[in-house]
């Protein structure tokens, strides 16, 4: 995890000049829509949180935390909004206590854990319900974990690919409610899934950790 905090924090001042862009209109303006889709109020958790542009956006709606394992992303998004809650910390140990949450958003960052079914028992012990954007197989990012076939601690720590994730949430006993695919640019959509799955630069899914009195 150490050169996966490295990186981040290295990245997080180019990441924050471009973040709001990406959430209102660029690659990820489509996820907070899918989220609003499937719960519109409560407590989220923003995994992965960045610089907090996300919180920021959905704060008007949700009460937000964005948790982040860069200490220089939590510094800028303590920065940009101090009135939120942003905490330093991993998926794979969430610092919070059983049922704080309504739902967690989990934005192309499961991709980044050596230890993923591990966050996702954690992302279940925490909310009931959980919306994870995965990048598609030939999204740029995924060549940041190329490194690992030389047995190297690698920046992104897994490949999980999309097929992976639905499977895995199947057996922990998970429900689907949603799916969608975030077009690579000169995609074209087919209708069948894992092809559209395969040529696309992420994926999202909304699901039912377990359910709830």
């Amino acid at each position: 995890m150490k050169s996966t905090e490295q990186l981040w924090d290295q990245k997080a001042t180019d990441w924050a000049d471009r973040s709001e862009m990406m959430w209102t209109s660029g690659s990820r303006k489509t996820i907070i829509p899918f989220l609003k889709s499937v719960i519109t109020s409560g407590n989220l958790l923003d995994l992965g949180c960045g610089d907090g542009a996300a919180c920021r956006l959905l704060a008007d709606a949700f009460q937000v935390s964005g948790l982040d394992l860069s200490e220089e992303m939590i510094r800028i998004a303590r920065d940009k909004s101090p009135a939120l809650d942003f905490v330093v910390g991993t998926g794979e140990a969430l610092p919070f206590a059983d049922d704080t949450f309504d739902v967690v958003l989990a934005v192309n960052s499961l991709e980044w854990s050596t230890r993923p079914v591990t966050v996702l028992k954690e992302i279940s012990r925490v909310s009931p319900l959980v919306v994870i954007s995965l990048l598609g197989p030939t999204a740029a990012p995924r060549a940041l974990s190329y490194r690992r076939l030389h047995g190297e601690d690698a920046p992104m720590g897994n490949t999980m690919m999309p097929w992976e994730l639905v499977q895995l949430a199947d057996e922990l006993g998970w429900t689907l409610l949603e799916e969608a695919v975030i077009q690579k640019e000169g995609a074209v959509m087919t209708g069948h899934r894992l092809l559209d799955q395969a040529h696309a630069f992420s994926c999202l899914f909304a699901f039912r950790t377990r359910e709830t009195d």
